[in-house]
């Protein structure tokens, strides 16, 4: 049997507890003509993301507003990682453009289900003709009923 589907298989309903990942950037990336800007302050407040592992929804704020949709997603057990990618819908003000979102969450390192830690992430959003950014930062993990 080849490899490549057992590392990067779509994530299923099964036994285990279902869990939100919430997340918070530390640092971002503002990257346009061939160049990024690191930011380390003053726009952490304006944003967040987050992954629902029962419903593969994800959800951003992205300052003044919000986005959410089912979302395409890949899970590498070997890496520990979960990846959720889509083109999400604007929910605080519907008539405003959607973004397309893409989260990498390093989950192996669950420490807690009671939601004290859960890894690594890295987000990408904003792609287009000028740029995109590419926030990264701390998960909490959340328990799902």
């Amino acid at each position: 049997m080849p490899l490549f589907p057992l590392l990067l298989s779509p994530a299923r309903g099964s036994s285990e507890e279902y869990r939100e990942y919430y997340c918070i950037p530390d640092t971002q990336h503002e990257c346009a003509r061939g160049q990024c800007k690191k930011i380390t302050d003053g726009f952490q407040h304006a944003e967040s993301f987050a992954y629902n592992t029962k419903t593969s929804e994800l959800s951003a704020c992205l300052w003044t507003n919000c986005y959410a949709a089912t979302v395409a997603v890949l899970k590498n057990a070997v890496a520990g990682t979960i990846m959720a990618t889509g083109k999400l819908k604007p929910t605080a003000h519907p008539g405003s453009e959607p973004v397309i979102v893409s989260l990498t969450i390093q989950s192996h390192d669950d420490r807690d289900i009671t939601g004290k830690k859960a890894g690594d992430f890295n987000a990408v959003w904003g792609y287009g003709d000028k740029g995109l950014t590419l926030d990264t930062g701390k998960c909490e993990l959340r328990k799902l009923p």
